[in-house]
């Protein structure tokens, strides 16, 4: 049986190239060749394969030159060639050396598509990661204050409960609220109130450590989660925050918080077996805090020390 091998070749919708060894001068290509990069093969005969080389792809193609020299095959490589119009498209090459007759015999597939789909593909899941990541920063963050929101808050909080109690350590809770702020609405109306809230959050995060869970809860309300946190050290630094509020220097009026506080550890033998929810942790801290504004606020009341708490 006979083969017709230049039908092959003239035939075949894959770019087929031989070329000599020794200077990579082009010998012959097929029509796939000629169709793609508008080159033909008169035009191309006796030229170097470098001459329509990307620049940048040049060091890697004299390194599998050198390869294809000692006459090993090279099985899928990538280089980009320059077209008649100028702009380069992207091959994917298997050449093969025969030393007895000097020459390459290369075949290669026109990828430039593949890889602009590939670009886009990527391009589209970049930006549909973007905006998943801002729905979800959206759906957990408070618009005003850009603290966590307090879905957000509650699932964290769950969170640390947990680690709370396998690891034995206490978890503190703060509950603050903003003294006197309806009153501060009515005088000096909604976006001056909103400008305390905004600073409010601001000296929240300043002040309390990196660890701690900030969020706003709703209207003038924060409440802060302070994982391995003491009662007395959960104390000292809720005095201190309402010390760093006190002083700050507010553009209407002063501005003074209250507190409640509370803490799930330590000196309570409850556990989360007990408790099973979150709620009873804050309930004891809201308490707590409405023992703070009952007693002339700015100021801050433990759980523990105002009622038999058995929650927390």
């Amino acid at each position: 049986m006979q083969y017709n091998y230049e039908k092959f070749f003239h035939n075949s919708l894959d770019i087929l190239v031989i070329a000599r060894m020794d200077d990579g001068h082009v010998i012959h290509v097929n029509p796939s060749f000629e169709r793609i990069f508008g080159w033909s093969e008169k035009r191309l005969l006796g030229l170097g394969s470098y001459e329509f080389l990307h620049p940048e792809d040049l060091p890697s193609t004299q390194e599998i030159a050198a390869k294809l020299a000692t006459g090993a095959p090279v099985v899928s490589f990538e280089n980009r060639y320059r077209s008649i119009d100028g702009n380069y498209r992207t091959l994917s090459w298997t050449a093969v050396p025969e030393y007895k007759s000097g020459m390459v015999y290369a075949i290669a597939r026109d990828i430039t598509e593949v890889i602009e789909s590939n670009r886009k593909i990527s391009e589209l899941a970049s930006e549909l990661k973007e905006a998943n990541d801002m729905l979800l920063e959206q759906a957990s963050t408070d618009p005003l204050t850009k603290l966590k929101n307090r879905r957000a808050f509650n699932a964290e909080l769950n969170r640390l409960l947990q680690v709370a109690q396998k690891q034995s350590s206490p978890l503190s809770l703060l509950m603050i609220d903003a003294d006197h702020f309806k009153n501060y609405n009515d005088q000096f109306g909604h976006p001056a109130g909103d400008q305390v809230l905004i600073h409010l959050a601001f000296l929240l995060t300043h002040t309390l450590r990196q660890h701690d869970v900030i969020a706003r809860y709703g209207g003038e309300e924060f409440i802060v989660a302070m994982p391995d946190t003491s009662e007395t050290t959960c104390l000292q630094i809720a005095e201190r925050l309402i010390h760093v509020v006190r002083e700050f220097n507010w553009e209407k009026r002063s501005v003074t918080i209250s507190v409640g506080a509370a803490t799930l550890g330590e000196k309570q033998k409850t556990s989360l077996e007990e408790n099973r929810h979150f709620i009873n942790l804050i309930e004891s801290a809201d308490k707590a805090l409405y023992h703070s504004k009952i007693n002339g606020r700015n100021q801050v009341n433990h759980s523990s020390r105002i009622l038999p708490c058995k929650e927390a």
